[in-house]
């Protein structure tokens, strides 16, 4: 404890348990091995290559695969100053660039251990379904098959190109390859976007990472698999270029010039980093033992490129938000709110970027004028050639590296959710809507933050408690703007009066629609079917808002607009006095009154509504969006901000950060682990836990309680402790609450369900129809006539997407279930809130076998469901339950096997408290709930 109280204050308690269980109790532990241990001079072998080799000056590492610095040369170009040519023209260094030969580092990715898991040969995933629910997207309704949607290597684009080098293979192979050498695609994804490293100060990196798409997205996306590369550290363009301008050429760069070098600085990274072996490797292969132990040729292909707007402008070589700010089209910026429409989707077809060769030709003419003539890189004759297309004239380094051998970087940058549709479209809708509540007065937005903070979670992390200010929308994640999308629909319900009431709540559902067929893990041609009409769908109610809706109200900027204007005004003004340019800058608005903010309008002409019509082709070309998704680059973020705060904090903390990369992955390298012997198993065997009996009748338990059922196996369906230290004895729990319409008939309910149970026999469920008489449950024996109580239980389920998923039931904060329904029932499935969770140790007197069965069961208040409420997409309602009325037996006990999964019911706000369903206090509410209910809840889907 000494140690953890000295030194460093980040090690926390998990760490120090660690340092005692996985070192200091470790089996291999000996203090003998620490004699003469110094951390600097480990961490220097860990630097130095396995063979051995001294480490150079200029590297950080000398092996093949390791770290280098390096340098690139930007040209400088100024309107009216001619040169002979472009590499006659003045030039800057940008030193300090750390990066691996991409290349070498695409080689250790197929030789790292989880290569073993890479799929290298595509193929095609189809599922067979009954013939009566034939999809209607199949080409034969007759046939039941249907394609199936999830990885890049069941998509179109991998198939494609491995057809291509399967017929090199046949037709073409490279010399001396033997002919029963493998010949196969290394998909590859990249990633970039710079990122802050501290909360304070302007630290940053910019970091380019690339993924082997043969590897599984679910282990792709953890960070724990190391399957994140990371490539390169590019630095930002620096300061100090304004200074080496002006020595160049007498006066200071404009801002044209500045955005000219800044593109050119990403391009010429680029080629450094696409250098001749990788093109080489492109063309030609490359041969490699792969970590299954087969040598193959690999053909390095790049699929997907993830970023943000951005970056992808730099990428693309386009104008931010210029003319078509679309880096896949040629649509006008004009014609982005016809998103959608027939006539959009014939545009975005017809008017797709190209990489051509007369395009490399006509930029390669351009340039020779902006450095021969002294053209302007911004001036009115490279606009009229380029304008039209809002491209920039800059080379690409794909183009000009690939771009021959049938590489078209447009295709490779993918839609990404998490900005175009959480930050970008639901962000800019929910924030006109703020601001419509804001015109509305401050009594309606004390009900929409209150709505908002009345949502209970669900699951771990899948919806978090909201703040009690919503409205202000500040230290916002795209988590939190996720969980608000999902939960908007009953918070919005009459909030802003009838005449717009069903509008919004259209609008919202066909967004939440998009949201959630776009964060689907699992595609088939069924849903890409419905994602194409629910994307047509949202951009009419998109329109129908923007112009029936918005016109209506007196939307102003916000708090916090107001103050971010101010920042950007004060940022003007300071710089305009450093510079001693006089400025017309409006003085800043101390007061936060009506007529000092500026009217905002809703705006659909942005490239992130745009971008949604793409969704459901990139599905079918590189798999479900999730894969090449922005948000594994941003987990990997941080890491990289946890080195750094292991750096000295100097300008060169990107090779610091590069050195701690190379060390994690080697430490955390599974085949450089030391043997050991495996934990010992965890088992349940042994005396159960007892305690002493609770003075009072609370179906509340300690939630920091420990209970044991860590052990849950993921083929058992659910999991409840067998722990007998809450013992409750079960005549005086009824006799403590009696009165409580809740406790009514709990011991006769009680007593039937478990005969049921027990005549059923283990596995097998109770008939239902089973009528026992009185002498027959006059034979049940409960043991000790108690239950005892459990806090938690645990669901396992197969989600859609095959994989096992795991629910958490609890009756203090997440307590509501979904059961099948009977069938020919008007909705699927049931609801119901668990209000305990018991086992009971009981058997049938007079039967063959007296000895007690341990049954565990829950005790459950019924929700009825509402079919008189309309929901869907027309009616823009999610499904409707309400709590059963006494006189509908709404309280009961279930077999927790009947159990489905957890559920998500969010109040409906619009009707109301009421306590018609159970009048007066009753030990079937929640400790935070008072003597009434919701009237209805929705399901949140």
């Amino acid at each position: 404890m000494r140690w953890y109280y000295s030194g460093s204050a980040v090690k926390s308690a998990g760490e120090l348990d660690r340092l005692v269980h996985d070192v200091i109790l470790a089996p291999d532990f000996d203090p003998q091995d620490f004699l003469g241990f110094r951390a600097k001079k480990e961490l220097e072998r860990m630097d130095t290559p396995i063979d051995g080799a001294e480490l150079a000056r200029e590297e950080t590492f000398s092996a093949e695969d390791g770290w280098r610095r390096g340098s690139v040369h930007i040209s400088l170009p100024k309107a009216k100053i001619r040169h002979d040519s472009e590499t006659a023209a003045p030039t800057f260094e940008v030193e300090n660039i750390i990066y691996r030969p991409f290349l070498a580092s695409i080689k250790a990715a197929y030789e790292d251990a989880v290569a073993e898991r890479y799929h290298h040969i595509p193929f095609q995933l189809f599922a067979n379904s009954p013939p009566s629910t034939a999809a209607p997207a199949s080409p034969d309704p007759s046939d039941p098959t249907q394609r199936l949607y999830s990885e890049a290597y069941n998509a179109d684009t991998l198939k494609e190109l491995d057809e291509a080098i399967q017929l090199k293979a046949k037709d073409d192979r490279e010399q001396d390859d033997p002919p029963d050498l493998e010949y196969a695609v290394a998909p590859i994804g990249l990633y970039s976007d710079s990122t802050h490293l501290t909360n304070f100060g302007t630290a940053s990196l910019w970091p380019v990472y690339f993924w082997i798409l043969g590897l599984s997205k679910y282990i792709r996306a953890m960070p724990s698999s190391f399957a994140t590369h990371h490539l390169a550290y590019m630095p930002s363009l620096p300061d100090v270029i304004q200074r080496a301008y002006e020595q160049a050429y007498g006066v200071p760069p404009t801002a044209a010039v500045l955005r000219f070098c800044k593109k050119e600085l990403f391009q010429q990274i680029w080629l450094l980093l696409l250098d001749d072996d990788f093109v080489h490797a492109y063309v030609h292969g490359f041969v490699v033992k792969c970590a299954d132990g087969i040598t193959r040729r690999l053909f390095p292909r790049i699929l997907t490129y993830s970023a943000d707007y951005p970056e992808k402008c730099l990428i693309a070589c386009i104008k931010y938000l210029g003319r078509c700010p679309c880096p896949g089209c040629l649509i006008t910026k004009d014609r982005i709110h016809l998103m959608g429409t027939k006539n959009d989707l014939s545009n975005r077809h017809r008017k797709k970027r190209t990489d051509t060769p007369w395009l490399r030709m006509l930029l390669e003419r351009i340039r020779g004028w902006i450095f021969g003539r002294g053209i302007a890189p911004e001036g009115k004759r490279v606009e009229a050639l380029l304008g039209a297309s809002s491209t920039s004239p800059t080379q690409s380094a794909f183009s000009k590296r690939l771009g021959s051998f049938g590489f078209d970087i447009y295709r490779a940058l993918v839609p990404d959710v998490m900005h175009e549709v959480e930050l970008g479209v639901w962000k800019s809708t929910l924030t006109h809507l703020v601001r419509i509540v804001v015109s509305l007065g401050p009594s309606t937005v004390n009900t929409f933050n209150a709505r908002f903070a009345n949502i209970p979670t669900f699951g771990r992390d899948t919806i978090r408690r909201f703040g009690a200010n919503v409205a202000g929308l500040k230290k916002l994640a795209a988590r939190d703007f996720e969980d608000m999308l999902q939960c908007a629909i009953p918070v919005f319900e009459n909030l802003l009066g009838s005449a717009h009431d069903r509008l919004v709540r259209h609008m919202l559902f066909q967004l939440a629609m998009v949201h959630a067929l776009a964060k689907l893990r699992l595609h088939s041609e069924a849903t890409l079917t419905v994602f194409e009409c629910v994307i047509a769908s949202l951009g009419r109610a998109m329109r129908v808002f923007a112009s029936k809706v918005c016109p209506d109200y007196d939307t102003r900027e916000l708090d916090k607009e107001v103050e971010a204007r101010q920042r950007r005004q004060a940022r003007k003004s300071s710089k305009s006095k450093a510079s001693g340019r006089a400025q017309d800058v409006t003085p800043l608005a101390h007061s936060k009154g009506h007529a000092d903010r500026a009217r905002k309008d809703f705006n659909l002409n942005t490239y992130k509504f745009h971008s949604l019509g793409d969704y459901a082709t990139t599905v079918r070309l590189v798999g479900s969006l999730d894969g090449p998704s922005t948000v594994t680059g941003e987990l990997e973020h941080r890491r990289v901000k946890r080195f750094y705060a292991r750096t000295n904090k100097n300008f060169q903390f990107g090779l610091q950060i590069a050195r701690h990369e190379r060390r994690e992955r080697i430490v955390n390298d599974p085949r450089r682990q030391p043997s050991s012997q495996p934990p010992p198993p965890h088992t349940k065997g042994g005396k159960a836990r007892r305690g002493r009996p609770r003075q009072h009748t609370s179906l509340r338990l300690d939630p920091q309680e420990p209970e044991d059922i860590s052990s849950c196996s993921p083929t058992a369906h659910t999991e409840i402790s067998e722990e007998l230290r809450h013992p409750l004895e079960i005549n005086g729990f009824v006799y403590d609450n009696e009165g409580d319409p809740a406790v009514e008939d709990f011991i006769p309910k009680l007593h039937r369900h478990v005969y049921a149970r027990l005549v059923a026999g283990a596995g097998s469920p109770p008939d239902r129809n089973l009528a026992p008489t009185e002498r027959e449950l006059a034979s049940l024996r409960i043991r000790n006539n108690r239950l005892y109580m459990h806090r938690r239980m645990l669901v396992n389920y197969t989600s859609y997407d095959m994989r096992r998923e795991q629910d958490s039931i609890s009756t203090r904060c997440h307590p509501d279930i979904m059961l099948l329904a009977e069938p020919g029932s008007i909705h699927p499935y049931m609801y119901a809130r668990v209000l305990g969770m018991f086992h009971v140790s009981a058997y049938v007197a007079g039967r063959s076998n007296d000895e007690p069965t341990l049954l565990q069961v829950l005790w459950i208040r019924w929700y009825n469901f509402d079919a008189t409420s309309p929901w869907g997409p027309e009616s823009g309602r999610l499904p409707r339950v309400s709590f059963a009325p006494l006189d509908d037996d709404p309280f009961g006990f279930i077999s927790p096997d009947q159990v489905l999964r957890g559920v998500h019911l969010i109040p409906a706000f619009a009707h109301g408290l009421s306590d018609s369903a159970l009048p007066g206090y009753s030990i079937a509410r929640l400790e935070d709930e008072e003597d009434e209910d919701f009237c209805y809840y929705y399901v949140g889907m």
